[in-house]
């Protein structure tokens, strides 16, 4: 299991989910005591760390608070949130540690997350990064880790859902465990193991070790991870993606054709005397649109702005490839009279998305290629939609 590949995947569903402040920011009206069974004596309640913090006789930081950096700090990609927030907390950087109270939920993307013995998090903890240690209190957690270790201190109230690569749980978990980990530590000794209150589901290369050694209230389930598979069926890997390529670009295409004949026949003008221009289009709006994104949250009618920036961004990316074959495949119908009825162009681009897959597949060059692909597929669309509002214009007048 690479957990590099699951990351980009929590960072984008977290993302979404940090778009809906609001309903982070409210309060539940579900009880901690809810849960499937309490925690034992070693940990603390929820209730003591509740009263530890909302004693504490530091100034209360009202609203959600951003952090994309630390004003105070001369390494400007690390930071420890020290505050009381009534809120919810965002956080980007490098090294991370927290150690304050966060009424709301709290959001990491950074190479190192410490949340430390004193941090308290009244909702949910949304945590990607490369190693994260975990001795403080949460009510829900949902992480990606390369390295993930709680110790016996960690307390997560209900739900822990972790994937990482290692992984060391020592503390108590309320409710339920979900576990998908190449290597998982559970137990140290007697006075050192994991306590989880509800049921335990895990996968990984092998059964963790001393599973019958802890307490847990619910069922064990185990998965299997089973390695990737050898070379010998890399042919087949490439014939089942290609196919798979084929069958979207033609969907796709189909669906161009039907909706925006004058798109797909203007496509072959930005692929051939404007190549360079639809790539340079392409990485600015691929680089703006995140960036504008992020400011529109401090914005008070960015919310809707950013849902519709997204509905536009997301279809673009998906469709890039689609645009580039669609574009070839118009060039040469321009260059060859005998292939320019539209059947005759459905069919040619069968061989286009073939060879456009394949090409990215190779390894090093395949990179440039993909990069290539997107960014002029990308940017045609952009152009497409400057010209057609320049022409609009330019009538009206």
């Amino acid at each position: 299991m690479k957990i590099k590949r699951i990351i980009p995947l929590i960072l984008v569903v977290t993302l979404i989910i940090s778009l809906g402040t609001a309903v982070f920011a409210a309060k539940s009206n579900t009880t901690k005591n809810e849960t499937t069974s309490e925690p034992t004596d070693k940990a603390e309640t929820t209730s003591e760390v509740e009263d530890e913090h909302n004693d504490s006789e530091e100034e209360i930081y009202k609203g959600d608070l951003y952090v994309f950096f630390s004003e105070d700090n001369e390494n400007a990609s690390s930071y420890v949130m020290d505050k009381n927030v009534d809120g919810n907390v965002f956080i980007f950087g490098r090294d991370v540690k927290i150690t304050g109270g966060i009424n709301g939920s709290l959001f990491v993307f950074a190479s190192n997350l410490t949340i430390d013995e004193s941090a308290y998090i009244a909702y949910h903890t949304f945590a990607a990064a490369e190693n994260i240690t975990m001795s403080g209190f949460t009510s829900d957690m949902y992480a990606a880790a390369g390295n993930f270790n709680m110790t016996e201190k960690g307390i997560v109230y209900r739900d822990l859902k972790l994937a990482a690569e290692k992984t060391t749980l020592l503390g108590n978990i309320g409710r339920n465990l979900d576990l998908a980990a190449e290597n998982a530590k559970i137990y140290q000794d007697e006075e050192h193991n994991l306590f989880v209150g509800g049921n335990f589901a895990y996968s990984s290369l092998n059964e963790i070790e001393h599973i019958n050694d802890i307490t847990v209230d619910g069922e064990i389930t185990y998965t299997q991870i089973t390695k990737a598979e050898d070379d010998s069926n890399l042919a087949l890997d490439y014939l089942y993606g290609t196919l798979e390529s084929i069958v979207f670009t033609l969907v796709v295409y189909a669906l161009i054709i039907f909706l925006a004949p004058k798109f797909v026949e203007k496509s072959k003008e930005y692929m051939s005397t404007r190549a360079l221009l639809s790539a340079a289009i392409g990485l600015a709006f691929t680089i703006l649109v995140p960036i504008i994104a992020i400011l529109l949250l401090f914005v008070v009618i960015g919310m809707p702005l950013i849902f519709l920036l997204i509905l536009v961004y997301i279809p673009i990316l998906m469709i890039s490839n689609v645009i580039v074959s669609a574009a070839i495949d118009e060039f040469i119908a321009s260059k060859v009279e005998v292939l320019n009825a539209t059947w005759k162009k459905i069919l040619m681009v069968i061989p286009i998305s073939a060879v456009i897959y394949l090409a990215k597949q190779i390894p090093i060059v395949g990179m440039w290629i993909s990069a290539i692909v997107f960014l002029v597929g990308v940017g045609i669309v952009i152009l497409y939609q400057f010209d057609k509002r320049r022409k609009e214009k330019v009538a009206e007048e």
